[in-house]
């Protein structure tokens, strides 16, 4: 039936109405009433937590982030234990003082614990070498395995050698193992002749003959009065370690007198890797900034292990990598508190050599530099004596990765010296 005009009007109005109210229906149902919950929206978590007991590391990290953990100071009859948790599994090292791991995505804790030791008196002495007397620190402990020559860098002596920290926690721990320990010095730094010109105090390398290098002889007459007294024999193994120069002695030393073991620290041996019979570890660091040395030093030294292991003798590479600094880093040794140590820490942020997240900048010969200048503009670092200022720059030097002697893989040293490859 067809729609009057009037008719049509009513029917279009009522289409709107109806069009109206479902549109607002429909809305309506879209929308939450006002007596819902509300569910919110979590961002991802990206940041996780680390806590280390009796040691430093702790904080929020991110996934992914490389983490260092670090012991507390260990006192003169204590070294370094293990690193308990149910996630040892991440770490670099679960026995090394200080480690590291790449943050997961979950909370985790580590708990540093240390061992009591007998504390270590090395006997000092001076021993006939061939042409002189020679300074020499020993210890041998009852029925040692074995002992070991520890060997300084250039300029270095055998006193420096006793006396440094780093060196000090590797003789703590041989002797712990029942190693024995011998260290003297290079030749040319008894005498402070530099007898081959070559503008350096320390060890002569080559030729590797006891007969015409005064250095190999001296490690022979000085071992064969040890074997002479009866305090060790020769049925004992003989291993060294070397930082450096010493590190480079220690390969051909290793070779000519055909020794258990090896370790060499900041130096990648050379030609000898292509003869040695002798095991041979390498432990470097990835910033060494010796003109020795240096990236190409280091991947010498990767090469020259590689090259020994190609010859079916057992051979490790090791690197150690940069890590940041941490308030209480300076009380390591003990000399310097605590509170000292925080504020010669703070006393770096403050001008600028730390990152925020505590890496130092650079290497340390830029702030030896600004403090020489102007010593009276770093007020903390100025009260420290002048050998605990030379702390600190060696453990900035650490922090870094530069070219020092490090504890940092002592247990991987001693896993060598027993174990070799096996």
């Amino acid at each position: 039936m067809a729609l009057t005009g009037q008719k049509k009007q009513i029917f279009n109005y009522m289409k709107q109405l109806l069009f109206i109210c479902l549109l607002i229906g429909f809305l309506s149902s879209c929308n939450k009433s006002s007596t819902d919950p509300i569910t919110p929206v979590n961002p991802p978590v990206d940041s996780f937590t680390v806590t280390v007991y009796n040691g430093y590391g702790s904080g929020k990290y991110k996934i992914g982030d490389t983490v260092d953990i670090f012991s507390n100071a260990v006192a003169d009859n204590q070294i370094f234990d293990k690193w308990s948790s149910s996630e040892t599994a991440l770490l670099n090292g679960p026995e090394e003082w200080h480690t590291w791991f790449i943050m997961p995505g979950r909370n985790v804790s580590f708990t540093g614990s240390l061992k009591t030791i007998t504390p270590v008196f090395l006997n000092f002495e001076q021993i006939r070498g061939r042409d002189r007397m020679k300074p020499v620190y020993s210890y041998f402990p009852a029925g040692h395995k074995g002992f070991v020559y520890l060997l300084h860098g250039s300029g270095g002596t055998a006193l420096n050698l006793f006396n440094n920290y780093e060196f000090k926690q590797l003789y703590k721990e041989l002797i712990n193992d029942n190693f024995g320990v011998i260290i003297t010095e290079a030749e040319e730094a008894t005498t402070g002749v530099d007898a081959n010109a070559d503008g350096k105090l320390r060890w002569l390398v080559a030729p590797a003959d006891s007969v015409n290098n005064i250095d190999y002889a001296n490690i022979k007459i000085i071992t064969d009065t040890f074997y002479n007294r009866g305090v060790t024999n020769r049925s004992k193994f003989r291993y060294c370690a070397g930082m450096s120069n010493g590190g480079n002695y220690s390969a051909y030393l290793s070779a000519y007198y055909q020794h258990k073991a090896a370790v060499s620290y900041c130096a990648q041996a050379g030609a000898v890797s292509l003869t040695t019979t002798t095991p041979l570890q390498f432990c470097m660091a990835r910033f060494d900034n010796h003109e020795n040395v240096g990236p190409a030093g280091n991947a010498a030294a990767l090469s020259n292990s590689q090259t020994i292991s190609s010859r079916g003798v057992c051979s490790k590479y090791f690197i150690k990598e940069r890590s940041p600094l941490y308030p209480e880093r300076f009380a390591r040794r003990g000399d310097i508190t605590l509170a000292k140590s925080a504020a010669v820490f703070a006393e770096l942020k403050s001008k600028g050599y730390l990152n925020s997240r505590n890496y130092f900048i650079g290497f340390s010969d830029s702030l030896v530099t600004r403090y020489q200048a102007d010593p009276a503009s770093f007020p903390e670092l100025n009260s420290l004596t002048p050998l605990q200022k030379l702390f600190v720059v060696e453990q900035i030097d650490l922090s870094v990765s530069d070219h020092q002697m490090y504890s940092d893989y002592n247990k991987a040293t001693l896993a060598f010296l027993n174990r070799q490859c096996l």
